[in-house]
């Protein structure tokens, strides 16, 4: 069996999910960066038509969406298993990755990061503050929701961490790295939450924060 290689951008918020999926399961894996431009044009477009990041290698397989990968490996792949059995802590868990694809992420990383955390690389200029404000409603109820879901757990839709947990994690790890951080405010549990995925070995060993100060 060949090793399983992953297609990403350091920093995505997609291919870090990707790799604490990977940590957690213990697959070995091999990350080749694909640089911010370089998922628009060739190779990365014959790997992924729509242009985005991951995309994973396995064994003679391809496979990009990362629903699909984080799923993948949880199946192919032994160890603690990452997707409940019970058939509703499965509904709510996949609940919370469509409300990531729909609106979380739509919201933070477009609205948000890109224009905070690095806009002169983005955008070509400031940031635009138009975008940051039409994004905080759907920041602000996608975080009231994902709290909710928490109630009193140690994670997102089970007692155990599962790709819920694994596809939120980086974006309000990104998230606590701007002003908006103050979203987070009113939701102290969902704060708590986060420190606890975030000092798992597979965030901490996986994090390749594009955003730090130097």
């Amino acid at each position: 069996m060949t090793a399983l290689v992953v297609h990403g951008t350091p920093g995505s918020s997609y291919t870090w999910s990707t790799e604490i999926a990977l940590v957690e399961k213990k697959v070995p894996y091999e990350l080749v960066a694909v640089s911010f431009g370089a998922h628009l044009v060739s190779p990365h477009l014959e790997r992924h038509p729509f242009a985005k990041v991951p995309v994973i290698e396995h064994d003679g397989f391809t496979l990009y969406e990362t629903q699909a990968i984080l799923r993948y490996v949880d199946q192919v792949f032994p160890g603690e298993p990452l997707q409940p059995s019970d058939p509703r802590e499965a509904a709510r868990m996949n609940q919370i990755l469509g409300i990531v694809d729909a609106y979380f992420w739509r919201a933070v990383a477009p609205g948000i990061l890109f224009n905070r955390l690095f806009p002169e690389a983005l955008r070509g200029g400031p940031p635009d503050e138009e975008a940051v404000q039409a994004a905080i409603p759907a920041v602000r109820t996608s975080l009231a929701q994902l709290d909710g879901f928490l109630g009193d757990r140690a994670f997102l839709a089970s007692a155990r961490l599962t790709l819920a947990d694994i596809m939120v994690a980086p974006l309000v790890h990104y998230l606590l790295l701007t002003p908006e951080a103050a979203l987070l405010e009113p939701h102290p549990r969902l704060r708590a939450w986060h420190d606890r995925v975030m000092s798992r070995e597979s965030a901490r060993t996986t994090d390749k924060n594009p955003f730090r100060a130097s």
